[in-house]
């Protein structure tokens, strides 16, 4: 399973709600970043840009894609990812949260673009969709849990 979403969704809160509380095995893409950069994704984003943030990001997620049993939460910059061996859950959030977050590390030109790109292709693409506006994030958590056992459970039984 990939989540994916822009900075601000919620993914790390999810992330780590997935793996507390319901028991799942998670691996970040922010923090492999991180360490494998020595830079945080906000550094990393200033200093690169976002369509070089994303590149990084795809490169990391397609080492996962083959034989991985975790789920990958995506930090936001690649847009157009797809891969036949991951299903994809989009958290989805308003334009002005997404901007408030983001503002101080990219131009607003620049912002828009992204978001806009980035919500109409995970959109269209994605298996679960979900806006996090007026959810908790356990809330989130317990909907792409739900969903990954039907999912799981129906692959098994097929």
């Amino acid at each position: 399973m990939y989540i994916t979403g822009l900075p601000g969704s919620g993914k790390s809160l999810v992330a780590k709600m997935l793996k507390e509380d319901f028991g799942y095995n998670v691996i970040e893409i922010d923090r492999i970043l991180e360490i494998e950069t020595g830079k945080d994704f906000y550094t990393l984003l200033t200093t690169y840009g976002i369509k070089e943030v994303g590149k990084m990001e795809k490169k990391i997620v397609d080492r996962f894609a083959k034989n991985c049993d975790k789920i990958i939460i995506g930090c936001g910059a690649t847009v157009g990812y797809s891969n036949d061996n991951f299903m994809i859950a989009y958290l989805k959030i308003p334009k002005e949260r997404f901007y408030e977050k983001i503002k101080k590390y990219m131009k607003p030109e620049i912002a828009e673009k992204h978001y806009n790109e980035f919500h109409r292709y995970y959109s269209d693409h994605s298996q679960l969709v979900i806006s996090s506006e007026h959810k908790m994030k356990f809330e989130i958590s317990r909907i792409i849990a739900d969903f990954i056992k039907k999912n799981f459970d129906r692959a098994q039984n097929t």
